[in-house]
């Protein structure tokens, strides 16, 4: 019966985390709110409190959901790239591929912030690592003698810069670039950024 109690509660947990996927991936995060959750999912506002400690919560969920998803796709986009400099720009390539074609949940990743004095949760923190070890990892072949530290370093300087270009694109800012003119200084930046002097 235990059993039977627990697959019904994360049965419970899962389809209102789907709903609020959907609803941020339809209607983006400021739509975000326990009714919409509950109605979509077909619970009650109470369920959403039961499953998850707050919106916060669930919106660290989202975000769970979508570094996995973006994962998969540079998994796929990487997959036959031996050479590191191609792997970083495939990766650069894809997470824009990403940004644009999920645009909600990817601004969510970076629009969402906790209440002062609520840290990350270290699950969270993980996933976060764990997509820019795929980063470090290319850069420690094209810089075998960088420091952990420095390797560290370089791969948050890279990401930034790589997510400052995708931002001001998927955004149409008058700064950002699209069609081939993106595909190239993309990969001009990444070239740049990839090899110490």
């Amino acid at each position: 019966m235990a059993g039977v109690q627990k697959a019904k509660r994360e049965e419970a947990a899962r389809k209102l985390l789907e709903a609020a996927v959907t609803c941020v991936e339809e209607r983006g995060i400021d739509a975000l709110h326990a009714r919409e959750i509950a109605k979509r999912s077909g619970y009650s506002v109470g369920s959403v409190y039961k499953y998850y400690e707050d919106l916060d919560d669930i919106i660290t969920r989202v975000n769970s959901v979508t570094l996995a998803r973006l994962k998969a796709v540079i998994g796929v986009a990487v997959a036959e790239k031996t050479d590191p400099l191609e792997r970083l720009k495939a990766l650069a390539h894809a997470y824009f591929a990403f940004a644009s074609d999920n645009r909600a949940l990817w601004e969510a990743l970076f629009g969402h912030r906790l209440p002062e004095g609520r840290s990350i949760p270290q699950e969270h923190r993980d996933e976060n690592i764990a997509l820019l070890s795929i980063i470090g990892e290319a850069l420690l072949a094209l810089n075998p003698d960088l420091s952990p530290e420095q390797l560290q370093e370089r791969t948050r300087t890279c990401f930034a810069a790589v997510h400052g270009l995708v931002t001001v694109s998927v955004e149409q800012r008058f700064v950002g670039l699209s069609g081939d003119a993106f595909a190239s200084e993309m990969d001009f930046l990444v070239e740049r950024l990839a090899v110490a002097d």
